[in-house]
């Protein structure tokens, strides 16, 4: 079984840039905050694209189907395989939409 490396502690943390930034390596510090700077810029991506372009502007409409509450159990049912015939008609196009898709791809070799 494998152990993990004991936690640096922040006092190595220290050490360790200081002993960086003592002495004569300038190169060092270049890639420190080209390291920083793209470390820096990718996260600003995330967060900026996150905020943006999920939903929709302006107020968003749910609709809920309002049954009787007399429904008998076979009406129930009738409906439920009418609904499960519509998901699967759209599935079966959708399927056919990526099959369509996958045979264009072939044809370009990739």
């Amino acid at each position: 079984m494998a152990v993990l490396p004991r936690p640096a502690s922040p006092k190595a943390l220290l050490a360790d840039l200081r002993g960086l930034l003592a002495g004569d390596r300038r190169h060092k510090l270049v890639g420190l905050a080209v390291a920083v700077g793209m470390t820096s810029l990718i996260i600003t991506g995330f967060i900026v694209e996150a905020r943006h372009g999920i939903l929709p502007e302006g107020p968003q409409i749910t609709y809920a189907a309002d049954y009787a509450s007399t429904r008998t159990d076979a009406q129930i049912i009738a409906q439920q395989k009418i609904d499960q015939r519509a998901k699967d008609a759209a599935l079966a196009e959708k399927r056919r939409a990526f099959q369509k898709v996958d045979k264009a791809l072939d044809g370009l070799g990739i």
